[in-house]
């Protein structure tokens, strides 16, 4: 028994006990997959000449007897690929839209599927292989930076893994494809002086709730969209917390709130449901303050910065500071470790620190090292 793990779904491939004895040529084996809700067996039987067959049961028994039934007879295999409806993959990526999906990008997400519907949407989900998913990626490669190019790859490979569930496919072709490396240079953030010109400037501002935006991006991590969409009602002043029922990646999330912030938040409280940051002009919209973002960047004399950036300062403090990957990733909400290792150059720098400070006076003269304060 052979254990394979992708995706948090358990796999367990075993031959068939009743089938592939009597006839040579042909293979038949069920696959045990364990899934979050419940467990299934899928048949396989290949037969030299014919394409391989595939279906999904709910029991063992059922995928004994759907092998026995048709592995014996050539003329069934054909017959039952010959029926098999060929479901379109532009059918699979709407229906996983609008069924699966559970993101708070809709629009993005549809934005990169379609381009697959462009170049491959018209063939049978069971007729895309690895080279139809790797030539388009090729070309997305000439056009694109790798991590968008990953980001692509990334969201028609959730489709073929929903495909794999609702529609007996036996494989997920992108799962064979390596990402692209990505360029994980050093991260541009807010120097101490920076950071105090542009507060600055955002007091300044004509917009009041310029400087808590910016005051809380730095301080939780957070991204432009879930600051944006949160309302006084998601605020707790008791303990301090803020709660983001959807983010980037369809999960909930809560951010602790510094007193700086709080105390910030305090000014403008509605004690509703309204949003915190919400337009003066349109009710139930985010304020839009990229003018007055633009122009505070400019009185502080800041360069090369975006609002995201913020972001990326949360997370170069923390690791200036002592915080682990691990701890960094948390904070932000990332899945993949991957993504927080771009700020692993300013853990070694302060691991760097440490050691001089802690052990750097250690030779053969006897030094006792002090403890770390």
């Amino acid at each position: 028994c052979r254990q394979l793990h992708s995706n948090k779904v358990q796999e367990s491939l075993f031959p068939c006990p009743f089938a592939g004895t009597l006839f040579g040529e042909a293979m038949a084996y069920i696959q045990k997959v364990t899934r979050k809700k419940d467990v299934v067996y899928r048949a396989y039987i290949k037969k030299s000449g014919v394409k391989r067959v595939t279906k999904t049961f709910k029991t063992k028994r059922l995928a004994v007897q759907f092998i026995n039934g048709l592995e014996s007879n050539r003329n069934k295999l054909i017959s039952y690929n010959d029926t098999k409806p060929q479901t379109k993959l532009s059918v699979v990526i709407a229906n996983y839209l609008s069924k699966e999906y559970k993101g708070s990008r809709p629009k993005d997400e549809e934005r990169k599927l379609n381009l697959w519907i462009e170049y491959i949407g018209d063939k049978s989900i069971r007729d895309v292989v690895r080279l139809d998913i790797s030539t388009t990626l090729s070309f997305l490669s000439s056009q694109l930076s790798n991590a968008t190019v990953n980001r692509y790859k990334a969201a028609i490979s959730v489709v073929f893994s929903y495909a794999c569930r609702e529609y007996d496919l036996p494989d997920n072709p992108v799962r064979h494809i390596r990402p692209l490396p990505e360029n994980n240079a050093r991260t541009r953030y807010l120097s101490n002086d920076e950071r105090s010109s542009l507060f600055k400037a955002c007091r300044s501002s004509q917009w009041q709730k310029l400087y808590l935006i910016v005051l809380m991006a730095i301080t939780t991590g957070a991204r432009k969209g879930e600051l944006t969409g949160l309302k006084w009602s998601d605020i707790d002043f008791d303990r301090q917390l803020a709660y983001i029922s959807t983010t980037k990646n369809g999960e909930p999330k809560v951010l602790p709130l510094t007193k700086s912030a709080i105390d910030e938040l305090c000014k403008f409280n509605k004690k509703d449901n309204s949003l915190v940051f919400e337009s003066e002009v349109k009710s139930g919209q985010a304020y839009c303050f990229r003018k007055p973002w633009t122009k505070a960047l400019k009185e502080a004399e800041i360069a090369n910065f975006t609002f995201h950036s913020l972001r990326h300062t949360c997370a170069s403090y923390l690791a200036m500071n002592g915080a682990s990957l691990l701890e960094i990733a948390d904070v932000l909400g990332h899945k993949q470790i991957q993504m927080t290792k771009r700020y692993s150059h300013l853990c070694v720098d302060h691991k760097q620190k440490l050691v001089n400070n802690v052990l750097g006076g250690i030779s053969d003269t006897g030094y006792v090292p002090k403890p770390h304060r």
